[in-house]
């Protein structure tokens, strides 16, 4: 099997970001303890297994989120926080295997690349693709986040593709977040986005139980080995006029934020898993 190479990646120099750790290196240089269930890793499908896949449940998904919604510049991603929705209720995903398990919606955040440089954190069939979304759940099972980075089972990560095309398929409400990205260029600058969504706005071009599943973990320290991911192989197509907008987002070193993927990691033989779709 051939993996495609990235191109080449510039790498910024300085001290470490306020949180400690930087994608200077792309994760190289982290002092983190690491098992066999570490991710991004690379997906082919000639090797997934198809039957006995873990089923994926959207529950809350198609209803809209309260307002108002806002995405911020922390010097490592741009991220949104997901409340509940107009109702009350908690956007959520429910996995059957032998028992069923239900995962929060708490956020998502960006990784991308550089004009150079491919951004996804997985590597599909050998391709690299833009950028990665992730949609970040937490197993309501456990109280808080920390006692959830204890679990194998703490969390649930949606892993959505980004590819940039000069004609895409519009996806209007990732357009809407990637232009507001424009406008928080510095470090802890906001910007509210123009108009409310749901989740499921997100899946307008995907099918959503197309997908590849296995047990990882985080991508950035301390990189738990807690969670059960879901990468999405059907890329969401963005402007590259509006992927743009990423390359210019400065960190707590007054540094251009390029490049914010984990390389990969060893899959150590784990099992990966591809459903079929609807």
């Amino acid at each position: 099997m051939f993996l495609v190479a990235r191109s080449f990646a510039p790498i910024n120099s300085g001290t470490r970001s306020h949180f400690g750790f930087n994608y200077d290196k792309q994760g190289r240089d982290w002092k983190v303890r690491c098992g066999e269930r570490q991710s991004p890793i690379a997906l082919w499908s000639c090797n997934a297994i198809t039957c006995d896949v873990p089923k994926l449940k959207f529950l809350n998904y198609h209803k809209s989120l309260c307002d108002p919604l806002s995405v911020i510049n922390n010097g490592l991603t741009v991220l949104m926080r997901i409340p509940k929705t107009v109702d009350g209720s908690r956007p959520s995903i429910c996995i059957s295997t032998e028992g069923q398990q239900v995962f929060e919606a708490d956020q998502l955040h960006f990784h991308w690349g550089s004009a150079l440089s491919k951004g996804s954190e997985h590597c599909l069939d050998g391709n690299y693709y833009d950028g990665e979304v992730h949609i970040v759940h937490k197993n309501a099972s456990y109280k808080s986040n920390k006692e959830a980075g204890l679990q194998p089972n703490g969390f649930a990560v949606l892993a959505l593709l980004i590819r940039n095309l000069e004609d895409p398929i519009e996806t209007p409400a990732m357009n809407m977040i990637c232009k507001q990205v424009s406008s928080i260029t510095k470090l802890d600058d906001s910007c509210p986005l123009e108009d409310s969504m749901a989740l499921q706005d997100l899946f307008v071009s995907i099918d959503s139980q197309k997908y590849f599943t296995y047990q990882g973990s985080l991508t950035t320290p301390p990189c738990a080995e807690a969670v059960i991911w879901f990468v999405f192989p059907t890329p969401l197509d963005v402007p590259k006029e509006l992927w743009k907008h990423f390359w210019q987002l400065r960190d707590s070193r007054d540094q251009r934020v390029l490049n914010t993927y984990r390389e990969l990691q060893d899959g150590h033989d784990r099992p990966v898993y591809r459903s079929k779709g609807k």
